[in-house]
């Protein structure tokens, strides 16, 4: 066994290349546990509080399950309910799967549904509203019918009310605890309990009363799985390649993948996949500046997206020109390219009455701020992005911060502009979360402060239509005023990654990044 100092010697040793892969390999994680390294530590899994935050949702599906859930490609999946139907009014019931229970011995059973639904949907009074709040707007009543059935009513019709039926289920006693109580007490009927919550790791232990046959998976071959809070880029990198992490997913520097491929092969596999991921640059809308549409226009015209994307992403990703990629069923192919021409963009500049002050002079038309976490490759891509924009005359000041002050302000309204991804959409219902003018944080994602009368009344009446066709058509129309609004430059579609150890076995990479094959993961 390596002495701890040594492992850091080695580990920084790695990084320049010095060491040969056998010695790196000498240190390794026990054998019972899977590490992976996160970026950023994961604010809650608790269903109740989640938001945007990937990681709490990676998180919250491995404790607590959900109605409903989606395969490896996004195909759905019944968990805690067994079926689901129509009662021929807009409303569902949902059958309750019997046998489910929490490690503590609870089942799980339709009054557990109806109160995590209406914890959601009506908050406590001193207890924050959920961010999940805005996707049940229709739901007028969840009521238990049956010891195992449960009906929600709705004030009209909803399509995408399904796909949202993904909220962890917590057990009634559970819903007067704060989320920090939760911790110990054996709510948790997915196939892991969280053991530790702290600033450096996350650790999950194996859950042995997870109901694993009923919801047609494995039950975990692992004992625990650590998720390992490793802010720096080129640490976690380190991390890897000495052996104090197992697997990295979606959160090593391109160039970094690129290098593990050719030179590391022998110890790594890389696997790859398209995804549901979209990467964007957002305006905060309040701004005076950014409430123009010409200069959001002019913005995307001076993004040169595939130099960032050949030089910065080293090729793991296909540019984007609109919320959703080709492989979704709803995927808009009529909305023209936007293509790169910085004279184009000076034009729509002059149009929108930010005149360059001295010609080709250094003074500029106007000056933003662009913030973005404390991650290498988005700090890189805006960087990139200030460069460019620099050429037209918009000075953009980079500022980074760490991943909850950034979020905190986000929600608060005060960043001008960041780079961002929405990842895992499973539904068109999706552009209305982010765009509907109702779909203000708290109780939404319309962090731009966008608002458009017409938008906001093709979304509501997308989300009511069943009618495929028809539904195509609706977030047709919609896709394409948001083109032009351009409260969004669409980035690309990343191609999603993750490196494991040859040592771990029956790792899958999931269309929105789920960690749900973990119950399927040994290692030798």
């Amino acid at each position: 066994m390596i002495h701890q100092k040594c492992k850091l010697v080695l580990g920084a040793l790695a990084v320049l290349g010095q060491l040969s892969p056998a010695l790196i390999a000498e240190a390794e994680t026990p054998k019972d546990t899977l590490v992976i390294g996160f970026e950023s530590k994961p604010k809650s899994s608790d269903p109740r509080i989640l938001g945007t935050d990937a990681n709490s949702q990676y998180v919250e599906e491995l404790r607590f399950l959900p109605l409903i859930g989606f395969d490896e490609n996004g195909g759905m999946r019944m968990v805690v309910a067994q079926s689901l139907s129509a009662d021929g009014s807009g409303g569902w019931k949902v059958k309750i799967r019997k046998g489910i229970k929490c490690k503590n011995g609870h089942e799980i059973d339709a009054e557990d549904v109806v109160a995590t639904y209406n914890a959601i949907m009506s908050s406590p009074k001193d207890f924050p509203p959920s961010p999940r709040k805005g996707a049940f707007e229709k739901v007028t009543s969840v009521k238990k019918t049956a010891a195992d059935e449960v009906q929600f009513s709705l004030s009209g019709a909803d399509a995408a009310f399904i796909t949202n039926l993904v909220i962890g289920i917590l057990p009634k006693e559970a819903l007067v605890e704060a989320p920090e109580q939760l911790l110990g007490k054996g709510y948790e009927s997915g196939p892991f309990v969280l053991e530790k919550s702290a600033d450096d790791e996350w650790i999950l232990a194996k859950n042995d009363s997870y109901a694993a046959d009923l919801v047609k998976t494995s039950k975990p071959k692992l004992n625990k799985v650590v998720f390992k809070i490793i802010t720096d880029n080129s640490t976690r990198y380190a991390a890897l390649v000495k052996g104090d992490l197992d697997m990295v997913q979606n959160s090593l520097d391109p160039d970094k993948v690129v290098e593990i491929q050719k030179n590391r092969a022998d110890k790594f596999n890389v696997i790859t996949r398209t995804a549901m991921s979209t990467t964007f640059l957002a305006f905060n809308l309040k701004n005076a500046t950014f409430q123009n549409a010409k200069v959001r226009q002019a913005v995307a015209k001076a993004i040169n997206r595939d130099e960032i994307l050949q030089y910065t992403l080293q090729g793991l990703g296909e540019k984007a020109e609109s919320m959703f990629p080709a492989a979704f069923p709803f995927h808009e192919k009529d909305i023209a390219a936007v293509k790169y021409d910085p004279e184009g963009a000076k034009k729509l500049l002059d149009e929108a009455g930010l005149k360059d002050p001295d010609g080709n002079g250094p003074l500029p038309r106007t000056r933003v701020t662009l913030k973005v976490p404390t991650n290498k490759e988005r700090i890189a891509v805006a960087k990139a992005i200030a460069s460019q924009l620099k050429l037209v005359g918009i000075d953009m000041q980079i500022e980074s911060l760490e991943f909850s002050l950034f979020s905190k302000q986000l929600a608060e309204g005060q960043i001008q502009a960041w780079i961002a991804p929405w990842t895992g959409y499973k539904d068109p219902d999706h552009l209305n979360f982010v765009f509907n003018s109702k779909q203000i944080p708290p109780i939404g994602g319309n962090r731009s402060f966008y608002a458009n009368a017409k938008v906001d009344e093709l979304l509501e009446k997308g989300k009511t239509e069943y009618n495929s066709e028809k539904r195509h058509g609706i977030y047709s129309q919609a896709q394409k005023i948001l083109a032009d609004d351009a409260p969004y430059v669409y980035l690309w579609y990343k191609l999603g990654n993750a490196v494991i150890s040859k040592n771990v076995k029956g790792y899958k990479l999931y269309s929105d990044f789920r960690y749900l094959s973990l119950t399927e993961v040994s290692k030798n």
